[in-house]
C-alpha cells in the first residue's frame, strides 16, 4: 500500500506562557521526588542523610530524567488527542539494557542518537494512557546498540595520591576550566597548592539482589498522571551506583586521601558525571565545606531565569555559581572568562592569510525537552542547513576560496555534515577536534549559525564575528540580552536574514578592520564582554575570591 507518512512536529516556541507553567510544575515535581528519593534511598542504605546530601549526588540525573520522560509524554498526549491509534509498531528490547551504571551512561542512553530509548518510554506511555493497544512486533537485528561503545562496566576515580598544602585555608580544585596563569595566582593569593595525579579504573563489584524493587516500591501513589508514570519508570532509569553499587561508591569515597574538611570546593566540570567528587562535595557540605562552581560555556547565560535547564540546575547545588561577567541576575556572582588569559587591549588587525570559519551545529534529534517555548531539534538542523546554503550561495566566487567550516554536529550519523559536504565539497571542512581557540588567529571573520561558546569567545577575543540568528533556535532571551540584540542589529553583528549577512560580507570583508574597529562597534563589543565574558585582571581579580 502506498500509505501517506506523516512527520509529526508538536513544539512550539512561541508559547512562552505555557513554557513557564511547564517549568513550575516540572520544579514542584523535581522537589516532591527528591523528597522521596532521599527518604527511601536513607531507608535502603540504612542511613540518615538529608536531603541536599542526596540531591548532590543524585540531582544532574534527576533533572535529566524528569525533563526526558516529561518531553515523550508531552508528545505522546498531543498524539492520542489527534489521533487515533489502530496501529503501534514496536520493537522488542531489552529493558534491563537501559538500566544506567552512573549518570554519564544515563544521559548517553536517553539522549542516544539511535531512539531505542525513545521507542520503549512512548511505548510505555502510550500502553499507560489507553486501555487496548493493537501492538505488531517488527523484525530486528540480530544485535541491537542499546548505547555508545563506552565501557560503563567501570567506574573511573583519581588515584589517591595527592600533594596538598594549605596554610590558611583547605581549598580544592577539581576539573577546573582555568588558564595555567590564572590557576597560579590563585594559589599564590590563597598560599595553597593541591595537584592530583596518577589514574586507575578500580573494577565495580556489582550486587544482584532486589534493592532494585525495594527501592523503588515505596514511592506514593501521586494524584498527577504524569507524576504517577515518572514514578513507575525509575526502575529503568536510575544509575545503579546509587542503588546496587553505592556500597562500593562509599567505600572509594573512604580511602580517598584528598583533603579532609575543606574551607571550599571549586570546580568547573566535577558535578555532572564524576560521582567520586560528587560523593566527596556532598559528604563535606554536610561539614560546612563551601561549593563554589564556575561557569565554562554560555550554558544558557542569557536565558529567562526560572527555566530549570542549564545554569539554574548548577544553581541548586552549590554555594556560589561563578559567571564570566558582570551578568546582574539573581544568584550569580560577578566573575571573569578563566579558559584563557589575554591582553586587556588586544586590538584587530586583518591578516592576508586569514581566511573566514563558518561555525557550524548540529543536534540530537531524540525530544529531551518539553514541548512548549523550545524547537523541534530536527527543525533546527534544517533551518541551520538552509542558513549555511542561503549564506554561502550569496557569496562571491573569490570569498568562497577562504571558506572553512568547522562542525558541532551531534545529529544521527551527522547528517548535517554530511548534507553540507555533499552540497558544497569536503575541501571546506576542517577537523571537528580542533581546538577554537588554537585556531582562531588563522582567520579574519568568525559566522555564527547559533548563539553559543564560541561566540561569547570571539568577542572576548575581539575576533570580527557575525551571527546569523533565528530566534526559534535559542532559549528565550532575558531582558538584558534582548537589549544587546537589538545594538548587535543595528551594528551589523546579528542578522535574521543569512543572504543579507552574506551580502554584508560580500561588501565589508575586504576593509573588515574599518567596520569592526569603529568606535560603535568597539564600544558595544566591550560593553557586552564586561557583562558576559569580561577578560581576567590579576591585581584586583583573585583578592577577595574566597571572602566572598
Amino acid at each position: 500500500k502506498n500509505e501517506k507518512i506523516e512527520t509529526l512536529n508538536f513544539y512550539n516556541w512561541n508559547l512562552k506562557k505555557e513554557k513557564i507553567k511547564d517549568d513550575k510544575k516540572i520544579n514542584k515535581i523535581y522537589e516532591n521526588l527528591l523528597t522521596q528519593f532521599s527518604k527511601n534511598l536513607n531507608i535502603i542504605h540504612k542511613k540518615n542523610y538529608p536531603k541536599k546530601y542526596w540531591e548532590s549526588l543524585i540531582s544532574r540525573w534527576l533533572t535529566s530524567f524528569l525533563l526526558d520522560l516529561y518531553s515523550k509524554w508531552q508528545i505522546s498526549e498531543k498524539i492520542i488527542l489527534n489521533y487515533k491509534i489502530k496501529k503501534f509498531f514496536y520493537i522488542k528490547l531489552d529493558e534491563k539494557k537501559f538500566i544506567p551504571e552512573n549518570t554519564f551512561h544515563h544521559n548517553n542512553i536517553h539522549k542516544n542518537v539511535n531512539g531505542y530509548w525513545s521507542h520503549l518510554i512512548f511505548r510505555k506511555i502510550i500502553n499507560y494512557r489507553l486501555n487496548k493497544l493493537n501492538e505488531l512486533k517488527l523484525p530486528t537485528k540480530k544485535s541491537i546498540k542499546y548505547s555508545s561503545e563506552t565501557n560503563f562496566d567501570r567506574f573511573n576515580v583519581l588515584d589517591k595520591n595527592i600533594i596538598n598544602f594549605s596554610l590558611f585555608k583547605k581549598i580544592v580544585l577539581f576539573h577546573l576550566s582555568f588558564d595555567k596563569k590564572i590557576t597560579f595566582h590563585l594559589k599564590i593569593k590563597n598560599f595553597f597548592l593541591n595537584i592530583f595525579f596518577k589514574n586507575f579504573t578500580p573494577k565495580v563489584c556489582f550486587r544482584s539482589n532486589n534493592l532494585r524493587y525495594e527501592f523503588c516500591s515505596p514511592f506514593p501513589t501521586q494524584r498527577d498522571n504524569f507524576e504517577n508514570f515518572l514514578i513507575k519508570s525509575i526502575h529503568l532509569a536510575f544509575p545503579k551506583i546509587f542503588l546496587e553499587n553505592y556500597e562500593f561508591l562509599e567505600r572509594s569515597y573512604l580511602n580517598l586521601k584528598w583533603p579532609k574538611d575543606p574551607d571550599f570546593i571549586l570546580t568547573t566540570y566535577g558535578h555532572y558525571y564524576d560521582e567520586l567528587f560528587k560523593i566527596y562535595c556532598a559528604k563535606n557540605l554536610m561539614k560546612n565545606s563551601k561549593l563554589f562552581i564556575f561557569q565554562h560555556g554560555d550554558g544558557g547565560i542569557y536565558a529567562d531565569e526560572n527555566d530549570p535547564y542549564n545554569i539554574n540546575w548548577h544553581k541548586k547545588i552549590c554555594d556560589k555559581y561563578f559567571v564570566w561577567g558582570k551578568n546582574p541576575k539573581n544568584g550569580y556572582k560577578s566573575f571573569f572568562y578563566t579558559k584563557k588569559c589575554l591582553e586587556k587591549n588586544r586590538q584587530f588587525l586583518s591578516s592576508e592569510k586569514g581566511k573566514i570559519l563558518l561555525i557550524m551545529y548540529g543536534f540530537c534529534e531524540q525530544p529531551f525537552r518539553p514541548i512548549n517555548g523550545f524547537n523541534d531539534s530536527y527543525e533546527t538542523n534544517k533551518g541551520i542547513i538552509l542558513n549555511n546554503k542561503n549564506f554561502f550561495s550569496t557569496l562571491s566566487s573569490k570569498i568562497k576560496r577562504d571558506i572553512n567550516i568547522k562542525f558541532l554536529d551531534k545529529s544521527k550519523d551527522k547528517n548535517v555534515k554530511k548534507n553540507l559536504e555533499k552540497n558544497l565539497g569536503k575541501s571546506f571542512m576542517i577537523g571537528d577536534n580542533q581546538d577554537y581557540l588554537k585556531i582562531l588567529d588563522n582567520y579574519n571573520l568568525i559566522v555564527h549559525f547559533w548563539l553559543s561558546t564560541p561566540f561569547f569567545e570571539s568577542m572576548l577575543f575581539n575576533k570580527p564575528s557575525i551571527i546569523i540568528l533565528n530566534r526559534h533556535f535559542q532559549l528565550h532571551f532575558d531582558k538584558n540580552f534582548e537589549i544587546f540584540v537589538n545594538k548587535f542589529k543595528k551594528n551589523n553583528i546579528i542578522f535574521e536574514s543569512a543572504t543579507d549577512a552574506g551580502l554584508f560580507v560580500n561588501k565589508n570583508y575586504f576593509m573588515i578592520e574599518k567596520w569592526w574597529n569603529s568606535k560603535k562597534v568597539q564600544d558595544i563589543r566591550r560593553e557586552f564582554c564586561n557583562m558576559y565574558c569580561r577578560h581576567f585582571e590579576p591585581k584586583k581579580d583573585l583578592i577577595n575570591l574566597l571572602k566572598i
